[in-house]
């Protein structure tokens, strides 16, 4: 691999240091991988290898929140055992249908899907209601399989989305609905993962340091959204939208 030439020790610093930005925001808000994507494709390497690297590498970040937030009891089960089964198969459905679509239409529903959740984020949310009157099956398969179908169709900003779902139509607390996201993310994302390393794509000397940095970002990540609560987890939510919604912009504008 030709390319691998032109990642010099600096670049591998500058990979770490994105990858903990990367784990930090992923753990609190989702998004993680507009960060990491953008950084990977600026050092020159393919956009396959690029895809494989930030999967692994944000794998691994999950799986460090979402045994942070468990040990902080703050996933819901009766959401993650319920809804883990609709969401892969909706995952499934969605990267089939995408195949059919064209990478314009891809670019403008990505776009269009960034303020209806910006809108929703603000919109008033009804009083939390306790989670044993609440939490039908019905209403968390309708709360998390389309987005689900939406990790699978299009993919950037899954974790945002979910969580934004279910603090919405689940009534959950914002720090639930993060927490809860973490197990989701990291089932939907397994398969790709396998699949980039049975197809050799990882980039593991890139990997495995973003790896680190990422778990490291989302300990300290999950750490502070359990420490700051409802309003510092909604902050880190619309700036992350924010930055999707002008990224998004941008990328149309210059293609």
């Amino acid at each position: 691999m030709e390319f691998l030439q032109d990642i010099t020790y600096t670049w591998i610093i500058i990979f770490i240091i994105t990858g903990f930005i990367a784990g930090y925001i992923d753990s609190i808000a989702g998004g993680g991988g507009m960060v990491q994507v953008p950084v990977l494709l600026l050092s020159g390497i393919p956009p396959v290898f690029v895809l494989a690297t930030n999967k692994m590498a944000s794998l691994f970040g999950v799986t460090m929140a979402t045994i942070k937030y468990y040990l902080s009891k703050k996933i819901s089960i009766k959401v993650v055992s319920i809804a883990i089964i609709p969401c892969l198969i909706a995952s499934y459905i969605g990267s089939e249908l995408v195949m059919f679509l064209s990478d314009e239409i891809i670019q403008w529903a990505i776009l269009i899907s960034i303020p209806i959740a910006l809108l929703f984020l603000f919109k008033k949310s009804n009083t939390i209601v306790e989670e044993k009157t609440e939490l039908t099956s019905k209403n968390i398969v309708v709360a998390t399989a389309p987005i689900g179908f939406y990790d699978g169709l299009l993919g950037p900003g899954t974790g945002t989305y979910m969580t934004i779902s279910m603090k919405k139509f689940l009534h959950l607390d914002y720090i639930v609905s993060t927490a809860s996201t973490k197990p989701l993310n990291l089932a939907t994302n397994l398969g790709s993962a396998i699949a980039f390393v049975a197809a050799g794509k990882v980039l593991w000397m890139i990997a495995l340091p973003m790896a680190l940095a990422n778990m490291a970002g989302s300990w300290v990540g999950s750490h502070y959204a359990i420490k700051g609560g409802e309003e510092f987890i909604k902050k880190v939510l619309i700036v992350v939208l924010v930055f999707m919604l002008l990224a998004n912009i941008i990328k149309i504008i210059v293609s």
